[in-house]
């Protein structure tokens, strides 16, 4: 079984003020017994030939990912080229699947009450997505992640644990097994295949509010330094 975590964003990242290098990335990752690892920055592509090493140096699998958006909405793609930053579009995304069969689709945390997240729209679009996120970001008594349950039962989609790390400690809120040898394609074989066990846990009100309260700093950050 492979540990896998397949939403993380690091410094350099668009959208996002981010403490922590892509190089501090992999050495927690490889202290907590990671083996694959998807970079998801939004909008952006974060992978060359030089991490990919340095990641492979730590018996790390590094792939390639983005966090992108449709209509605003964010989606994860895992295990792309630079094409998929031109598209804009669900048809436009349903075409590249088709010509990329070897890339994972997944739906991040697509319930939850933002204006970024799917929605509706993953219902409509159902078909283009190969797997459903499960969040961190849940307590005992508040969990948007149900929805998203009933939705992957309902439509025989695996659901993939993530921590949607922004913050290097959180790295482990949420992560996934994937039942494969280390190879991109039998990985990505095994998610569709549901040969995984996620691992989380609910966490505290006060985490999730430290948490969501320190992104939403990194976010203004990232505003202010951009006038």
């Amino acid at each position: 079984m492979l540990k896998c975590q397949f939403h993380i964003h690091v410094s350099g990242d668009p959208a996002d003020h981010i403490s922590y290098s892509a190089q501090d990335l992999i050495k927690r990752a490889k202290q907590l017994n990671y083996d694959v690892l998807a970079i998801t920055c939004h909008r952006k592509i974060f992978f060359t030939k030089a991490l990919q090493s340095y990641a492979q140096q730590h018996g790390i699998l590094l792939i390639p990912g983005i966090e992108m958006e449709i209509n605003k909405k964010h989606i994860l793609a895992i295990n792309i080229d630079p094409d998929i930053e031109k598209i804009k579009t669900f048809p436009e995304l349903r075409e590249y699947k088709n010509q990329h069969p070897n890339c994972l689709i997944i739906a991040p945390h697509p319930f939850f009450p933002s204006n970024k997240t799917l929605k509706e729209a993953l219902i409509e679009n159902i078909d283009i997505f190969d797997a459903i996120e499960h969040s961190f970001c849940y307590t005992k008594s508040k969990n948007y992640n149900r929805k998203a349950i009933h939705l992957a039962e309902k439509y025989s989609k695996p659901i993939v644990a993530t921590s949607d790390c922004h913050i290097l400690k959180n790295l482990d809120l949420g992560y996934t097994y994937v039942n494969s040898p280390k190879e991109i394609s039998k990985i990505i074989k095994a998610i569709k295949q549901n040969k995984i066990e996620n691992h989380h846990h609910p966490i505290s009100y006060f985490k999730i509010a430290k948490t969501l309260s320190s992104m939403a700093l990194s976010k203004l950050i990232k505003k202010i330094r951009k006038k």
